[in-house]
């Protein structure tokens, strides 16, 4: 390779008397005969590239983040004139707002003191913020309903005084969520019931005297989610690797999907690329995460009953709840569409429900029998493995049975 870059040939250097010949010339010829004449060299060579890929193995199977360091001394900051980068005006040093308490004298003006300020027990903003989330998640909307903004833009919360409350228990309970979460579902208030008078609804369609239960669509991740637990496939594994479910080879071609446990972690652990989302969970209102989003809109379209009944997580949960509630219950449908309803909606279905959801099993067996090869195109969606024991068309209509009430209302609404 030497000889190439500089042009001279090999056997220009060969020819050449040894006294003659200057440092870089020898140093190519010596290049040369090692590696291909001295067998004690081509031995340790060959011992140190073995060495070398197998550190560049080690290294590279260590997973690499990037992080964030202080610098000995910050780095001056500057107001610029009409933002150019090249037109500093006045120096800008760390500080607080004004309209909120001062920063702590002993603390370092670094990320760390700036965490103890935000976290300490007279800031007006951390604790109600959070508690406003978590609010939020468990009754559809928080005791202040522009949880993006909690200035003078925003709007004032529906009950002050329970968020002070909350706010100052939070913390004195050491910010524990666990804490917060149980005193807010065994709360009376939590535990209403959603229904709602003509009267209540004139007077308050909007819930803000929260003298009902909250009533609102589930996220698109707990319908994933709770597809997968009723249908045991669900994998209930902490932490790990990333993984690809069924809708990441459908959005992210040519990403290949998981296989085997892969399908059916939580969608906590879901790939997720924020320029290009999963359309499934685009549909059932996920938040793209292209930005922040504290508040996800809420939808309701018939796109999303067509991806609960057609998606291939959706219809592989619906045929492996029906084959697990099978093996239960043999020939018996009453005992099977009972616990199936009691499953997905925490309640026994009334008696015209079982009678309608009975027909609907008999109209579905009837479909399949006159043509067996549609029942057997319903039971090759998913990976999941069938009991070959149960016949197609008797796994099927039950797995219409449970497709649908995988859509009910009440399997699929906060209630």
């Amino acid at each position: 390779m030497a000889q190439l870059h500089d042009g001279t040939s090999l056997a220009t250097a060969l020819s050449t008397p040894l006294d003659q010949l200057d440092d870089k010339l020898r140093d190519h010829l010596r290049q040369y005969y090692l590696p291909t004449s001295d067998a004690e060299y081509q031995k340790q060579l060959t011992a140190v590239q073995q060495a070398r890929q197998q550190g560049s193995k080690t290294v590279d199977g260590i997973t690499e983040i990037m992080v964030m360091r202080e610098r000995p001394s910050p780095r001056s900051t500057y107001r610029l004139k009409r933002g150019a980068y090249d037109a500093p005006q006045d120096l800008v040093t760390a500080e607080t707002p004004r309209s909120l308490p001062p920063f702590p004298a002993n603390q370092p003006r670094n990320r760390l003191g700036l965490a103890h300020w935000l976290t300490a027990p007279n800031h007006p903003l951390t604790a109600r913020t959070t508690v406003n989330r978590y609010w939020q998640m468990l009754f559809g909307q928080g005791l202040v309903s522009t949880p993006e903004d909690f200035g003078s833009q925003g709007k004032p919360p529906s009950h002050p005084e329970l968020l002070d409350w909350l706010a100052k228990d939070f913390i004195e309970h050491d910010w524990n969520l666990r804490y917060l979460l149980k005193t807010i579902v065994m709360s009376s208030t939590y535990r209403q019931r959603s229904t709602v008078t003509a009267a209540l609804w004139e007077r308050d369609p909007e819930n803000l005297l929260l003298a009902r239960g909250s009533r609102f669509q589930l996220p698109a991740e707990m319908l994933r989610d709770n597809a997968l637990a009723v249908s045991g496939l669900l994998v209930n594994k902490i932490g790990g690797a990333p993984v690809r479910p069924y809708e990441v080879a459908v959005s992210f071609k040519p990403v290949s999907r998981d296989k085997g446990a892969g399908l059916y972690r939580r969608s906590l652990y879901t790939f997720w690329k924020r320029t290009g989302p999963a359309p499934v969970m685009m549909t059932l209102d996920a938040a793209k995460r292209d930005v922040c989003v504290v508040k996800r809109e809420r939808t309701s379209s018939p796109l999303q009953a067509c991806v609960m009944m057609n998606d291939p997580q959706f219809v592989e949960a619906s045929r492996m709840l029906a084959q697990r509630l099978i093996q239960q219950h043999q020939d018996n449908t009453q005992a099977i569409i009972v616990d199936m309803f009691r499953l997905l909606t925490s309640r026994h279905p009334t008696d015209q429900e079982t009678a309608v959801l009975t027909k609907l099993v008999e109209e579905q067996a009837n479909y399949f029998q006159e043509d067996p090869k549609r029942a057997e195109a319903f039971l090759k969606n998913g990976d999941a493995p069938r009991d070959a024991k149960i016949p197609a068309v008797r796994l099927a209509a039950i797995g219409m049975l449970a497709n649908t009430l995988l859509n009910f209302d009440e399997c699929v609404m906060r209630r």
